[in-house]
């Protein structure tokens, strides 16, 4: 059996209600009758909203993000390798100073995910601090997701807290 992942994302800050009742005009809920209405789907930050240090990393990404915690739009999962069931997702995580630049002094972020639709939990992982071509530098964020189902990701740095949902189907 294989799986298939559709990404939604989205943030909040960590006074925020829970992610099931989207509260701003940048969440947006499937469609009622879609396929995944109970794994809901937000809508990136708005790119005028969006840091220029975040921005510049890869102007062709979408991105969640609130104060010094910025999360690329996760790429869709592949498939692990390491057994028959789970699926890998790798995405860029940026932390920022108070002058919006790209900082590791904060530490890397935390990840966890949690299953909404049944019991289960995993923990994300960052990789060192990476510096790319040009100074590009992030953490490099990974989660596999042990089965289907929908699963809620949220990292947090300080109090900022960067929420997303992730459907995996089987395919």
């Amino acid at each position: 059996m294989g799986l298939s992942v559709l990404l939604a994302v989205g943030c909040s800050t960590a006074t925020s209600p829970q992610p099931d009742m989207p509260t701003s005009s940048a969440s947006r809920q499937d469609a009622p009758g879609s396929a995944h209405t109970a794994c809901p789907d937000t809508a990136p930050v708005s790119t005028s909203s969006v840091p220029a240090a975040v921005r510049n990393f890869d102007k062709k990404l979408a991105w969640y993000g609130v104060d010094g915690l910025w999360v690329a739009k996760p790429r869709p999962p592949d498939h692990t390798g390491e057994r028959e069931e789970g699926y890998r997702t790798k995405y860029a995580s940026m932390t920022l100073d108070d002058q919006g630049r790209v900082t590791d002094q904060k530490g890397a972020p935390r990840v966890d995910v949690e299953r909404l639709d049944g019991s289960g939990s995993v923990r994300g992982s960052t990789g060192g601090f990476a510096t790319a071509e040009g100074g590009r530098q992030w953490w490099p964020t990974v989660i596999e997701f042990p089965e289907p189902g929908c699963w809620r990701v949220t990292e947090t740095l300080g109090s900022a807290e960067v929420r997303f949902t992730v459907h995996v189907a089987a395919r």
